[in-house]
């Protein structure tokens, strides 16, 4: 439950962790410290960064650039060779970051933005030399690449968040199963004025009921970090159907096992295939929440995309009352 929440309250730190890692661009969403950046010359370059609004710490050496960068007093070191944008020289610019550390992402967009528009004044300086004009395609109705972030939000972190609850509840009811056979409390619960049946669906509800009540309530948090969740019945629906499937499918390797060892070891590999497996299917459980969550789809289609796992639900039930019996 801790784990849950810290990953539902800190959702927002999760995205600039994780989506730099596959890309660094992602930052710019973010208004984040800018990084000390050390220059060693100097020339037109300089103009575009004051453009980017860098005001670069000046070094008259190499040396003494790379003693502050060593020393952390600057995040990058940009060195710029004493070459005209006009001469017939290639133009070699160095840049020193540090290795393995966000500083540098976070330079590294910094600088990405004057650099390529210093390239792109270098050459249309030299853009005369060429002797021919170049040929202009024009490509109407070109697909834009969607937002890294979107992807992450909707694609991994909602989906993440709605279904540990489920993987947990899995696990929760193989536990509660299990220790009521190892600690031979089964046969005097089985005492009481109530059948094995009852028994079992008592636990399965309560293992059920909690997964909605939790996905609610990491939806909430990662609301209050402003990211906009649609669809959240519906979503708590698939939720909860993909739930009630889990845990009949723990409770029935629990009491076909009666060992917590082994039925959780069981419980995680049929988990590891079911969960590969699901993206196998268009409307998998994981991809519904996704497109719910972003508004692609509407509460009817979370209907229709649930009603093959309910139907695998009810086989499921029917196989686990006969167990016992």
């Amino acid at each position: 439950m801790i784990i849950q929440l810290l990953i539902a309250s800190f959702s927002s730190l999760l995205v600039i962790g994780l989506a730099s890692f596959f890309d660094p661009s992602a930052l710019n969403s973010y208004d984040m410290q800018r990084g000390k950046i050390g220059i060693v010359g100097g020339g037109e370059i300089k103009q575009f960064l004051r453009e980017a609004h860098i005001r670069p710490r000046n070094y008259s050496s190499l040396d003494s650039a790379l003693s502050d960068f060593n020393n952390n007093r600057i995040d990058a070191v940009l060195v710029i060779p004493p070459i005209a944008s006009s001469s017939s020289e290639i133009i070699q610019l160095e840049l020193y970051l540090p290795a393995s550390d966000i500083r540098g992402t976070i330079a590294t967009m910094q600088l990405k933005k004057p650099l390529e528009d210093f390239e792109s004044y270098v050459r249309d300086v030299r853009s005369p030399r060429i002797g021919f004009e170049p040929v202009r395609l024009y490509v109407d109705e070109i697909l834009k690449k969607t937002s890294t972030y979107f992807e992450f939000i909707y694609g991994i972190l909602i989906p993440l968040l709605v279904f540990t609850p489920v993987f947990i509840s899995g696990g929760l009811i193989i536990d509660m199963v299990t220790e009521e056979y190892e600690r031979r409390t089964m046969e005097l619960l089985e005492v009481a004025p109530m059948s094995f049946s009852h028994i079992m669906n008592g636990k399965m509800l309560v293992a059920v009921l909690i997964v909605p009540m939790q996905a609610l309530l990491w939806l909430a948090l990662v609301g209050i970090n402003r990211i906009a969740v649609h669809n959240i019945p519906g979503i708590l629906l698939v939720a909860t159907v993909t739930a009630v499937v889990i845990v009949i499918l723990g409770a029935i390797i629990a009491v076909k096992y009666r060992d917590r060892t082994i039925s959780q070891y069981l419980y995680s590999l049929i988990l590891i295939f079911l969960f590969l497996g699901a993206y196998l299917f268009v409307d998998s459980p994981f991809n519904l929440v996704t497109r719910l969550s972003s508004g692609a789809a509407g509460g009817m289609e979370a209907l229709i995309g649930i009603l093959p796992y309910a139907a695998v639900a009810v086989p499921l039930y029917v196989y686990a009352g006969r167990m016992r019996d």
